[in-house]
């Protein structure tokens, strides 16, 4: 798979709430480790904004626990398919903000899809049931 850079990457970046990008009025410049050169901007949530997040997932939770299985594999199967379709998007990301040689990057991407279908796998099995990702006892 040839890697060819995309010079077009968006000036501006949101976060999401709920579903909504938000554009904040506090941003944040990505600085390209190779050239010092700032590439774009991501918005910043403050405090009201995080705890809104917050309370957001809390409501999401339930919602999604109610879900059947097969619809809340749908979910992360459709994330999957996302993540695939922007794969070089997502590798050429990591190797301006992070600095990280594109095999490294893509190795990155790779592992974030398995992650969400191996989530998406065992979700079919957890009936509403949840885990926690404790590493210490």
């Amino acid at each position: 798979m040839a890697f060819v850079p995309d010079p077009k990457i968006a000036e501006k970046w949101p976060y999401y709430l709920a579903g909504e990008p938000v554009y904040a009025n506090t941003d944040l410049g990505v600085t390209d480790k190779y050239t010092g050169n700032v590439v774009c901007h991501v918005a910043v949530a403050h405090e009201a904004e995080i705890d809104k997040a917050i309370e957001k997932a809390h409501s999401a939770e339930k919602k999604m626990a109610q879900m059947p299985a097969y619809q809340r594999k749908a979910v992360l199967m459709y994330c999957v398919a996302e993540f695939r379709k922007r794969f070089d998007e997502l590798a050429y990301c990591l190797c301006i903000e992070a600095g990280k040689p594109i095999v490294d990057a893509r190795g990155e991407v790779d592992r974030l899809i398995d992650t969400f279908e191996i989530a998406a796998e065992e979700c079919t099995r957890m009936y509403g049931e949840w885990s926690t990702m404790e590493l210490s006892s």
